[in-house]
């Protein structure tokens, strides 16, 4: 398995994170290989074989591997010691129940992450509350709220110190958009090269986290439709895999 983390988020001692490509798992075809998507079309049982390798890497059980059911939603999740159960990853099944696309908590040992081909993943952490937060914003989110309401949320948990990183995701060099999101879109991110209009999500995401009060926030210049060791749904397919981000506060 391949993982990229970033500075600013190793620096902070109590937690482990990791960005992880497509590379190292189970799954084939299109799906190949680290695929942790459920009810995408692969084999579920080497999409539990993926998860389980990657929270043996957080030292975890495959259990606390927590992904929501992601629909491009403004819908944020706080996960506490009186609900995490509800969380815990049992069945495929089990794992759509609970639809959004932001996981926020502190309670330790839970491996909250998101995952994507494409969108943008956001790792979060308040140094001094200890809160993590995990986001996950395509075009739609980043259009959205959710980055908002999860950092609205995490102010109301007493997080005052937040700080972010984007992970591997479309950069506007590919990111070419059509005349039905077109209009959809902030202007500000909107530019165009010769025949075609291309959107910077990437640019988005960081100015919406540093103006809702994220302090400091670094990004990994990697292009998942470029780089063909990650899943790209705009290279690929609709029936392609999802790569893996997530972030653990450490027992």
């Amino acid at each position: 398995m391949n993982v990229m983390t970033t500075d600013l988020l190793s620096e902070i001692d109590f937690i482990n994170h990791g960005f992880f490509d497509s590379t190292g798992g189970e799954s084939t075809g299109t799906y190949e290989s680290l695929n942790v998507g459920i009810g995408r079309g692969d084999n579920d049982e080497n999409v539990i074989k993926n998860r389980t390798r990657i929270a043996e890497y957080f030292g975890v059980a495959v259990e606390n591997l927590i992904i929501l059911n992601q629909k491009h939603s403004d819908i944020v999740h706080v996960i506490d010691a009186k609900n995490k159960e509800k969380y815990l990853f049992k069945t495929p099944g089990q794992a759509l129940q609970n639809e959004g696309d932001a996981i926020i908590t502190k309670e330790k040992g839970l491996l909250i992450s998101v995952n994507t081909a494409d969108c943008a993943p956001i790792l979060l952490c308040d140094k001094t509350s200890k809160y993590i937060a995990a986001i996950h914003a395509g075009w739609r989110g980043s259009n959205g709220k959710i980055i908002e309401n999860t950092i609205e949320k995490m102010k109301s948990l007493g997080c005052k110190d937040i700080v972010a990183s984007i992970g591997p995701c479309l950069q506007r060099i590919h990111f070419e958009i059509q005349s039905d999101i077109d209009f959809q879109i902030d202007r500000k991110y909107v530019s165009y090269d010769e025949e075609r209009t291309l959107f910077d999500m990437q640019l988005q995401v960081l100015e919406k986290l540093m103006r809702n009060g994220v302090k400091t926030v670094s990004k990994l210049n990697v292009d998942t439709y470029s780089n063909v060791n990650f899943f790209s749904r705009r290279r690929i397919g609709e029936n392609t895999g999802v790569q893996f981000s997530g972030i653990i506060i450490k027992e």
